[in-house]
């Protein structure tokens, strides 16, 4: 390569170089700048962080450059000449490469095979964070006698080094096998392999490294078997791993040996016999002797043990299993939960506004608590409002009440809780936001600053005109931002709450292990996973933009230990606040494999209700519910008992004084109830439910139906199921519930009438001797029409009156309001 060239080769490398090197100081930049609004520790945090995931991709990319151009100059060394062809005119000859040229290349290819390789090491970062600090559960495992942090923290580091020397021991012999082929080093003569002694030596010692790799290998299958599922895991495989995984590794060793002497002695039968003796005890060892060594199939340690480990991985350690003890005659729901997330966020008839989330909670009102649902939605003009929506009742005529600020009493308007200022935090926000003024943000009052911040966000309008006092925000979304303050939990979807007069986003950061030791396996987010905790509870002030991360009451040592390399960015459990603890909702995905988990032994509840589930493989989905003292939600789902059209156990999840509360409440053939599937057959077999279909039909409109859901209470067990009717003009309305217990069914226009016709006390009114749906919709449109008026509401008064001539089909008014 001419001395143009290689310039040419250096400034490329420099400029690659300071590309990388810009790109991760501005992005660096970029979240000191944003932490600085958050705390002084959030700062610190991220640039730990920052640092700690360059120096894991530049080790990588060191060790993997080192280690391909040092095999590559050991191969150069042993070329004397290669040649390549030139076409000049219509001659073609040979030249040689200079030896500068071979090396500037060797050098070139190790680097860019080193990049290739190393770069991705910087995803490592939490399962060297951990290893290196090390967590102890002071709980050993019953099979080796080994502390359970040793699976969770050391364990997963151990399988990516091994992994990565394995990749580099590979491809450095493959390619220097090739290269000696292609120089001449390596060849066939006389039907022989032939091999000068500088290509022996080097091979050797490759063959030697690749025998000591899979000797680490072999020593870490005891671990790696008990860190798999506990379903593949018998007293003969345990067997057959304690005998084979010794063996293994010492003769992978004493082949390495054999490996090393080859290099020195170019003695072939010694690398041959080494190589085909351990290939055979491999395929021997993993294969053969499992099938014919005499052992029990039964799991290798007690079942006490098995359910202690169970609790522990996936946050059973409150779970109460108790069987139903009906005392007295059943009784009507007292909180029931009439309606649903995909109900309520059509409640706004003709409302153009962007749904933005629906979340059940706790409204308190001058000492009375309320369930409802919290409607959070979003104008045109990016203003946010929410809205709570009552969840046990609605009018008299079906509609949807809705709570106004200050006042106990729910109303047929709607009205907004609370209305909040353009672009809050909320989901989908958008990547980030230029404002002025005094809202939250990182100021661009300089070029320089807008660079980097412009490369860092790739945000192109900071590089154009910006006025002067601009402000630019990111992170929007309440999962982003907790996703980049606390990078090391996986956040849940945000969960809307108003609590002192503010929209604050609720959070659950998850913490989960493959390697958790002697676990079943539960699907969590399209993973296998051994262990599943909720650790951390976030908070996001949807106007102010605070976020705060605490540790979950009840937190494992693995989030313990993530709470304190944090530096003070996980606030401890005693700095929750009374009124964001008594909010918090159970965690959801937490609840979900819970239910998954509680069908194996040796709880085995029995098979989830495929009502539940959104796809065959994925966990249960859970139905609403409401504790007796309206304390807050309930996560609720069912089993089923297998071979049978009849549930066996429901499930509860709840809160209590903040701390996680689990209930598996078993049911006997005394006090069960059918599947959703049976009691939906049944309930569609009244002659009134026909009658109401037709009825809502013929004015233009559709009958949707709600979930199944189950109410237990002192007298036993209670399923019910909302109807709604959507109509024409839109909205949705509450037009038929369904009851049923063990042994009778009702059903009625509300609860307390479907429930009195259960007793036999009244029967369900025809649908036709309601007011007509046009008439009914009229007085329902002039309602909303005179409370606007009232409340000097032009707009909203606006829509309604043209609301009304449309429905009562009178041409629209020309009058503008």
């Amino acid at each position: 390569m001419s001395r143009r060239g290689r310039r040419l080769t250096g400034i490329l490398a420099a400029v690659v170089s300071l590309l990388f090197v810009g790109r991760w100081t501005a992005v660096l930049l970029a979240d000191r700048w944003w932490a600085a609004e958050l705390s002084p520790e959030a700062v610190a945090y991220l640039t730990d962080w920052h640092i700690l995931r360059l120096t894991l991709d530049l080790a990588g990319i060191l060790i993997g450059s080192a280690w391909f151009i040092g095999h590559l100059l050991l191969v150069y060394r042993a070329v004397g000449t290669v040649q390549v062809r030139r076409n000049v005119a219509n001659l073609e000859f040979r030249e040689a490469l200079t030896p500068g040229t071979l090396l500037t290349v060797a050098i070139a290819c190790g680097t860019l095979l080193g990049l290739l390789v190393g770069v991705g090491v910087s995803g490592w970062w939490r399962e060297a964070t951990l290893a290196w600090q090390g967590v102890s559960f002071r709980i050993s495992d019953p099979l080796v006698g080994r502390d359970l942090g040793v699976y969770v923290a050391q364990l997963p580091i151990w399988r990516a080094a091994h992994g990565f020397f394995l990749l580099l021991v590979l491809l450095a012999l493959t390619g220097v096998v090739g290269l000696y082929m292609l120089v001449g080093a390596l060849r066939w003569i006389d039907r022989r392999p032939a091999i000068n002694n500088h290509a022996r030596a080097h091979l050797g010692w490759l063959f030697a490294a690749l025998a000591l790799t899979l000797a680490w290998g072999y020593l870490l299958e005891r671990y790696e078997v008990i860190a798999q599922s506990l379903d593949f895991l018998d007293e003969a495989s345990w067997r057959t791993t304690l005998l084979v995984s010794p063996v293994l590794a010492g003769i992978a060793i004493a082949t390495g040996v054999l490996s090393a002497m080859w290099a020195a002695r170019g003695r072939h039968a010694l690398l041959l016999a080494g190589w085909i003796v351990l290939v055979s005890a491999s395929i021997a060892g993993h294969w053969l002797l499992p099938s014919v060594l005499s052992g029990s199939s039964a799991r290798p340690l007690e079942p006490r043990a098995v359910e202690h480990l169970e609790r522990l991985a996936y946050g059973l350690e409150s779970l109460l299993d108790t069987r139903l003890d009906a005392s007295g005659p059943p009784l009507q729901p007292v909180l029931p939960s009439l309606w649903n997330p995909a109900v309520v966020g059509r409640t706004h008839p003709a409302d153009s506004a962007h749904l933005i989330s629906v979340d059940p909670s706790v409204l308190t009102r001058q000492g009375k608590r309320r369930p409802v649902w919290l409607v959070v939605r979003s104008t045109n003009g990016k203003r946010v409002a929410v809205s709570a929506v009552a969840d046990n009742r609605g009018s008299r005529s079906g509609e949807p009440l809705f709570y106004r600020p200050g006042d106990t009493l729910a109303h047929q308007t709607p009205a907004s809780l609370l209305d909040l200022p353009s672009d809050p935090l909320q989901p989908e926000a958008p990547a980030y936001r230029l404002h002025q003024g005094d809202a939250p943000g990182v100021p661009v009052n300089s070029w320089a600053r807008r660079l980097v911040l412009a490369w860092a966000l790739q945000a192109g309008e900071l590089l154009g005109e910006v006025p002067s006092g601009t402000h630019i925000d990111w992170r929007l979304s309440p999962e982003d931002r907790l996703a980049r303050l606390a990078p090391f939990a996986d956040w849940s979807a945000p969960t809307a709450r108003v609590i002192n007069g503010q929209l604050i986003w609720l959070l659950d950061g998850y913490l989960a292990s493959s390697t958790f030791p002697l676990t079943g396996r539960v699907l969590w987010k399209n993973r296998r996973v051994g262990s599943v905790r909720a650790a951390f509870l976030g908070t996001v002030d949807a106007e102010s933009g605070a976020t705060s991360v605490y540790l979950q009451p009840g937190a494992d040592a693995v989030a313990e230990t993530w709470a304190y390399l944090s530096g003070g960015v996980v606030e401890p459990e005693s700095s929750i606040p009374e009124v964001v603890l008594r909010a918090a909702p159970y965690p959801g995905e937490l609840f979900r494999v819970q239910a998954q988990e509680l069908e194996r032994a040796p709880w085995n509840a029995g098979s989830l209700s495929e009502a539940s589930r959104s796809a065959p493989a994925e966990p249960p989905l859970p139905q609403l519910g409401w504790s007796a003292d309206t304390s807050g939600p309930q996560l609720v789902t069912t089993y089923e008992a297998s071979g049978e059209r009849r549930l066996s156990s429901v499930l509860i999840g709840s809160r209590d004084d903040g701390r996680m509360r689990l209930q598996l409440v078993r049911l006997d053939s005394a006090t069960t109830l059918p599947n959703s599937r049976v009691l939906r057959n049944r309930w569609e077999s009244f002659p009134s439910y026909d009658a109401l279909v037709d009825s809502i039909g013929d004015d233009g409109g559709s009958l949707e139906q709600g979930p199944v859901r189950v109410d237990i209470g002192s007298g036993g067990l209670v399923a019910y199921q909302s109807h709604f009717a959507l109509r024409p003009a839109g909205g949705m309305v509450l037009a038929w519930v369904t009851v049923a217990t063990r042994d009778r069914l009702g059903a009625g226009r509300t609860l307390p009438e479907a429930w009195s016709n259960l007793l036999g006390n009244t029967v369900p009114a025809p649908p036709g001797t309601r007011p007509s749906g046009r008439l009914e919709e009229a007085r329902r449109w002039m309602e909303l029409a005179d409370s606007a008026l009232r409340l000097g509401d032009w707009p909203e008064f606006g829509r309604a009156w043209n609301t009304l001539r449309s429905v009562l089909r009178l041409p629209l008014d020309t009058t503008r309001f």
